[in-house]
């Protein structure tokens, strides 16, 4: 039985409460001054990530918040899985004059023209989990690590020799990376044949409908890869409700997947640290805004395999 995948509601209290912050903070820069946005000298930064109704962006967006030490103010929002609103939010910051700008991007290159917006008016964006194409400094998880571990370790426990399908995801640089991954692991397992792989959104509803669909064409699969937990979620209902017992990996490690491992059918996760890229976005955003050097090249942070064997080492989140 899955009768715990159902979404708890609090991830959306939550939501909610970050986004009456963001309105608050966002009302303080009002009038802010060009380069610092703030009339006491301090240092704002705007923050904009790709949706509040997943986990992964909510621990993003608090670590964040936590993280702003003296003299650094940030306002954190959420595009709703839109580069449109995305785009505004950023177009509203430039407004702002805020110090520096750090973006969670909806669509890698979507976002490209907000970015370059942004640096046209001497504002500094940092990346964070995803690329956004022209963005001045990028810290991101090793998506390509994540998809080879879970895909790995999703071969190895269906003994090297077996159907599996793969539910891709949105058009950004991670998902790109983890299925570049997954397709390194695969390479080295022969045995295992890859029937289907489709496009879902990274959410759980769509993912159990493109999942469902792949089990009607072939009810003989093995095996899933979801490129993100919800996906992978979506994946585990749809086969709960077919009756397939298939074994489904994930990318992520958030809580409400991980709280599922025993369950017979999510066997496991590339663990990410959503807050650490918070975190460290946070920091080169300051220091940009500060006209200090930063790493031109991509800050990657290592992903870990998450098991039921491994789960009591792991920091669950979300």
């Amino acid at each position: 039985m899955i009768h715990r995948m159902l979404p708890s509601w609090r991830p959306l209290r939550r939501a909610g409460a970050l986004a009456a912050a963001g309105l608050t903070v966002l009302a303080a820069l009002t009038g802010c001054a060009a380069g610092a946005g703030s009339g006491d000298g301090g240092l704002t930064v705007g923050v904009t990530l790709n949706a509040a109704s997943n986990p992964f962006f909510l621990a993003e967006g608090k670590a964040i918040e936590e993280a702003a030490g003296p003299g650094v103010r940030v306002t954190v929002q959420y595009a709703n899985a839109d580069v449109a609103t995305q785009s505004n939010q950023i177009d509203a910051f430039i407004r702002q004059r805020v110090g520096s700008i750090v973006v969670d991007a909806v669509d890698s290159d979507g976002i490209g023209p907000a970015v370059l917006r942004a640096k046209q008016a001497g504002i500094p964006v940092v990346a964070i989990d995803v690329a956004a194409a022209g963005a001045d400094a990028t810290v991101a998880s090793d998506n390509v690590q994540a998809g080879r571990d879970a895909c790995a370790y999703l071969a190895e426990q269906l003994g090297g020799r077996a159907k599996i399908a793969i539910v891709d995801g949105s058009a950004v640089s991670a998902i790109a990376d983890r299925m570049t991954g997954c397709r390194q692991a695969l390479a080295q397992a022969p045995g295992i044949e890859v029937v289907a792989t489709q496009r879902a959104d990274l959410t759980r509803d769509k993912s159990m409908t493109v999942a469902s669909n792949i089990l009607t064409a072939h009810p003989d699969v093995a095996g899933f890869f979801g490129v993100n937990d919800p996906t992978a979620i979506g994946i585990a209902l749809a086969a709960q409700q077919k009756g397939a017992r298939v074994k489904v990996v994930g990318v992520d490690g958030a809580r409400q997947l991980t709280d599922l491992f025993g369950e017979g059918l999510i066997i496991g996760t590339s663990g990410q640290d959503p807050a650490k890229l918070g975190r460290t976005g946070l920091d080169l955003a300051t220091r940009l805004a500060r006209k200090e050097q930063v790493p031109s090249a991509p800050v990657l942070i290592p992903t870990v395999l998450v098991t039921p064997q491994t789960l009591g080492a792991y920091p669950s989140w979300g």
